[in-house]
């Protein structure tokens, strides 16, 4: 048992600090477990905070169940109980306000005396409970990422089942949130966070003044086990998206039917910003002892023609700096985290299809979800950006010849008999030898001639 009288006997007592309280408390807990008597209790805590108390050298502070064990807080409660401290003592020992104290009292009471009493326990809140119908819902989820998914097996994307849940359900959820349930529900094992990538980051004055453009290579179908190419263009101050093309194959053609999207529903850009890719710039390909240029329907020719006809800018990344945009490559690897999860689940196997889904998450990222970096919705910010005179986008002239622009332009010379050589056959025209005409190609619909930017012939194919 403690001696009282040792300790009466020193002149001063040395402040103690936080640290050493709970530690002082845990020694005399181990050694004095035979002392159950009431008085004997009181006496033994009274005097080890004696200079705490008294000297008012240290407070409290921070949560009880982090500072004191639960078998100190009963004995304090119990000699309490049984008038044998004051409420002040009780109150200051614990380190706790007076209602505080009654509530632990209350408890202490209430409690199994077979049990500890538990200091602090989480209440299930409104903000912590699932719904039943919730709860179904990622149990499917889950149940078919863990088990049945078949490229994505086991690769969980909680941003986007959060995404997902939001439409369903019609409220706001946490990544977060839905990551805990997987864990506690044993679908999900935590793994280590992937590190981020690092771009080049700069942003214009508004909408309209730069697109970013360009493709990606990607499995985006996953159950035909072959790759396409998503084409996307992204403004550079909002961060929308304004035009997003599923393809098969990549080519001028269909890089400049999205030029041609985005430009009728939103206006004409001052310029587009893109890699060193030979559809967009004419390259020279050399080696070591062949030098070549690139086909005719391919590169400068097609893309920066049209580009150029319609007044628009472009801008190169530096040789071997594609990642250089960082807002467009960020934004291939949101839809690489989503569509193809989404074509393998509901079993696509063609573009048109994909096309469908993945303007479905356009539509999502464009107008609800809330930018990282912008903490706005993309389309929000571009209509405030708008109604603010910041928009640079140019209207279209509706008198141009869009079909002739956004086609494939090749060059042809009429033959002796008037006629000129496409697609494996002769083509009348009417013209004498010699004459320089324009073919502008719509592949697998038409093509036309044009004379001196005057169209003489139209075949529909």
């Amino acid at each position: 048992m403690l001696n009282p009288l040792k300790l009466q006997q020193k002149e001063s007592f040395r402040p103690i600090k936080p640290c050493e309280i709970q530690a002082e408390i845990s020694r005399k807990r181990f050694t004095n477990k035979h002392v159950v008597n009431g008085r004997s209790c009181k006496i033994q805590v009274y005097i080890e905070f004696a200079a705490v108390v008294i000297d008012n050298q240290y407070i409290m502070m921070g949560r009880i169940h982090k500072r004191l064990p639960s078998e100190f807080v009963v004995q304090v409660l119990e000699s309490f109980n049984n008038h044998k401290i004051s409420e002040k003592d009780a109150a200051e020992l614990l380190g706790i306000k007076r209602g505080r104290l009654y509530q632990l009292r209350q408890r202490w009471l209430k409690g199994n005396k077979n049990q500890p009493l538990v200091l602090w326990r989480r209440d299930e809140s409104a903000f912590h409970v699932t719904a039943d119908e919730v709860k179904q819902w990622l149990d499917k989820e889950l149940r078919y990422i863990r088990q049945q998914a078949d490229t994505f097996r086991g690769k969980f994307n909680f941003a986007f089942l959060a995404e997902e849940a939001e439409k369903i359900f019609g409220r706001r959820f946490n990544r977060n949130s839905i990551r805990l349930y997987a864990l506690k529900s044993g679908y999900y094992h935590a793994l280590p966070s992937e590190k981020g990538k690092v771009y080049t980051r700069f942003e214009t004055s508004g909408p309209g003044a730069l697109f970013q453009h360009d493709s990606s290579y990607h499995l985006w179908l996953p159950r035909i086990r072959r790759k396409q190419y998503l084409i996307l263009s992204k403004d550079d101050h909002s961060r929308m998206v304004v035009v997003a093309r599923l393809v098969d194959m990549e080519s001028s053609y269909e890089h400049l039917q999205a030029v041609r999207q985005t430009i009728s529903t939103y206006g004409v850009p001052l310029a587009y910003y893109l890699d060193n890719h030979s559809i967009f710039r004419f390259v020279l390909r050399q080696g070591v002892h062949i030098r070549s240029r690139i086909r005719e329907d391919e590169g400068e020719i097609q893309f920066r023609r049209a580009l150029s006809s319609l007044g628009i800018g472009m801008v190169y990344t530096g040789k071997r700096q594609a990642q250089a945009k960082g807002k467009v490559e960020k934004m291939f690897d949101y839809f690489q985290r989503r569509l193809p999860y989404l074509t393998e689940k509901y079993k696509v196997k063609d573009c048109p299809e994909a096309q469908k889904i993945l303007d479905d998450l356009v539509r999502y990222y464009n107008e609800q979800r809330t930018h990282e970096e912008t903490n706005e919705v993309p389309l929000k910010r571009w209509q405030t950006a708008i109604a603010d005179g910041k928009g640079k986008l140019k209207p279209l002239d509706l008198t141009i010849d869009l079909d002739m622009i956004f086609s494939i332009h090749l060059t042809r010379k009429t033959r002796k008999d008037g006629t000129i050589m496409f697609r494996g056959r002769k083509w009348q025209i009417g013209y004498p030898e010699g004459a320089t005409v324009m073919i502008c190609l719509i592949p697998s619909v038409k093509f036309m001639v044009y004379k001196d930017n005057k169209k003489i012939w139209e075949v529909h194919l």
